[in-house]
């Protein structure tokens, strides 16, 4: 019997759309945090805000999707927490990682700059736009970011440095590590939520995969997170395999139906990816977190979905050659049955009475060696959603 996946979504209090339908399809419950207020030492801090999600929680509930928002901790960071953070953004490879994030990936930039107009705060009338102040983030030499500083906590922390300055050099320094901090602290607390009630932190861009490996790095063997996150390889595996546009098509309350109807297959895929976790093994810290999930989509995952796509080309092969043998072929061929999905209704009744009998015998044969082949391969959870 495998564990249940809760996952809990950490990098804001809303995610995209094609995510939250990716998480309905996927794991067993789903939890979003409003997002929290933090302050450090020094007066720089983020103000906070509910969930959009918060007024639909029983609606989702009641559909048969166990979705919950939790209020975080907030407040000014300290304690182990702040060791935490600290950790992090005293971490070159997480701030290198985190920079690198900002100028690669818009969902990530969007995610820690808001889109708006930045005063300068040593300069009365300066505005940057959210896509200046990410061309300034980028320039910033992470290798001597503390300057003068013993450390980047130390910059953060310094109030004689105000943020968004950023024709300052140290100012510049300091807007980075506050946002690289900023994010540190979601994730840590996000990990601190999974230990003490078992969720699985979640994020949508790659960025975010990057930094967790950063921080696995120096927590093998501490914290037991050697293994990476199983959402990270579903999401990889669904991007692989389902297309966004495919997803897209889908109304909400068609990815709820689908979810409630396919229980035993869903099941069957997370057994799966729990199969290929266990098998990972630990992350190197030579290799890199993102590389180390392609390797794995390509080499085990790939394989499978292939192979059942085979048995289902020659499911259709089976069925389609059979229709064209007999009456079928009066009736205008096959076209409106799909390989995929059940044969509708509607599309028996199209065929017409005097071939329903045949076309029925064909259809069943076709949907029990269909059924064989998903019985063969969990990855059908994924290949048959058609809208």
């Amino acid at each position: 019997m495998r564990n249940k996946v809760n996952v809990l979504y950490y990098p804001d209090s809303l995610c995209d759309l094609l995510t939250l339908k990716k998480a309905i399809l996927f794991f067993d419950e789903i939890h979003f945090m409003d997002r929290p207020s933090y302050s450090f030492e020094g007066g720089i801090g983020t103000i906070g805000m509910d969930s959009p999600l918060r007024g639909w929680e029983e609606k989702f509930r009641s559909d048969g999707v166990p979705l919950f928002v939790h209020k975080p901790v907030s407040g000014r960071v300290g304690g182990s927490f702040q060791d935490d953070v600290a950790a992090d953004i005293n971490d070159l490879e997480f701030l290198k990682r985190f920079q690198n994030g900002l100028m690669r990936a818009a969902a990530f930039r969007d995610l820690q700059i808001q889109h708006g107009e930045y005063g300068d705060p040593l300069s009365s009338g300066v505005t940057r736009t959210h896509g200046e102040v990410a061309a300034y983030l980028g320039g910033v030499d992470v290798a001597s970011i503390s300057g003068s500083h013993s450390d980047s906590l130390s910059l953060l922390t310094d109030p004689r440095i105000p943020p968004y300055a950023l024709s300052d050099p140290a100012s510049c320094a300091k807007t980075l590590v506050f946002l690289a901090a900023t994010c540190s602290a979601k994730m840590s607390y996000a990990l601190h939520l999974s230990g003490q009630h078992g969720f699985v932190p979640l994020a949508d861009t790659i960025p975010y995969g990057d930094l967790m490996g950063a921080k696995y790095a120096r927590a093998i063997g501490k914290l037991n997170l050697q293994q990476i996150p199983l959402t990270d390889l579903t999401f990889a595996i669904f991007d692989e395999l389902v297309s966004s546009d495919r997803l897209a098509g889908l109304s909400m309350e068609q990815v709820i139906l689908y979810r409630t109807t396919s229980e035993s297959a869903r099941e069957a895929f997370l057994e799966y990816l729990t199969v290929l976790q266990s098998r990972l093994g630990s992350v190197g810290t030579d290799e890199g977190y993102a590389d180390s999930v392609a390797d794995l989509v390509r080499n085990e995952v790939m394989p499978a979905a292939r192979k059942f796509t085979n048995q289902l080309q020659a499911i259709g092969e089976q069925l389609f050659g059979a229709l064209a043998k007999g009456a079928m072929g009066a009736a205008g061929g096959a076209g409106g049955v799909q390989l995929l999905g059940d044969i509708s209704l509607e599309t028996l009744l199209a065929l017409g009475a005097a071939t329903a009998v045949y076309v029925g015998k064909a259809a069943i044969d076709a949907y029990i060696a269909q059924r064989a082949a998903k019985r063969e391969c969990c990855l059908s959870y994924l290949l048959s959603l058609d809208p």
